[in-house]
């Protein structure tokens, strides 16, 4: 979903807590330029920041590059023995990302790994278990990243993914109407399986997109 529409509390929000500097304007008119402006807003992406620091992730999963505007965000919050894995399918987006990489102060705590996920996470099982995973890629898939995360997230670490009210589609109690009912179906389920309180402490956050934060219990 577009995130280059703004209010005038979004805009309050960015000015005190959410600046973006040259890099990460760069990327956001880059994106806005080839009409593929989907990525966090600055509001989430500090948010992301927060979260990470208040947590003391040092070891990251990112699902859904793009051109790496997310990624920045969270690789400065990273300590200096921290580290983000970023999985981008689409080779374009690949040449993308690593054009603004090498514009980042914390380009040596970045590992760019070009593929689709479901290929990629078996590999990157190697280095589990990580402290956090942020998914932010495909919809139909987000169950089965978090099946790749119940085996590789270590117990009390971080499971968040953006987009989880599917555009709002998520609260209809059947598949909407010329949309893909697999994907709704799907994403349902990831909501669901995160609300299981034995499993999850978890919460919604209701930005525009839905923004669900899990810590792992087991």
């Amino acid at each position: 979903m577009p995130r280059n529409i703004s209010t005038p509390s979004i805009e309050y929000i960015r000015s005190l807590y959410a600046h973006q500097d040259d890099l990460l304007v760069s990327i956001s008119e880059e994106l806005e330029k080839r009409n593929m402006a989907i990525h966090v807003g600055a509001e989430e992406g500090r948010l992301l920041q927060f979260l990470i620091a208040l947590h003391g992730a040092k070891n990251i999963v990112e699902i859904g590059t793009l051109a790496g505007y997310s990624t920045i965000w969270m690789v400065r919050a990273l300590p200096e023995d921290g580290h983000i894995y970023t999985i981008n399918k689409d080779p374009a987006h690949v040449k993308m990302a690593e054009g603004f990489f090498a514009q980042c102060e914390r380009r040596g705590h970045i590992t760019q790994l070009a593929g689709d996920a479901h290929d990629v996470l078996p590999a990157l099982s190697d280095k589990a278990p990580f402290d956090m995973i942020f998914i932010d890629a495909d919809k139909i898939s987000y169950s089965d990243y978090l099946d790749w995360a119940e085996q590789n997230i270590r117990k009390g670490g971080l499971i968040i993914a953006d987009n989880t009210l599917l555009g709002g589609l998520a609260m209809e109690t059947s598949p909407p109407e010329n949309y893909a009912p697999t994907t709704w179906k799907n994403m349902r389920l990831f909501n669901e399986r995160l609300a299981d309180k034995s499993k999850y402490n978890a919460t919604m956050i209701p930005t525009k997109e839905g923004l669900s934060v899990a810590i792992k219990l087991f």
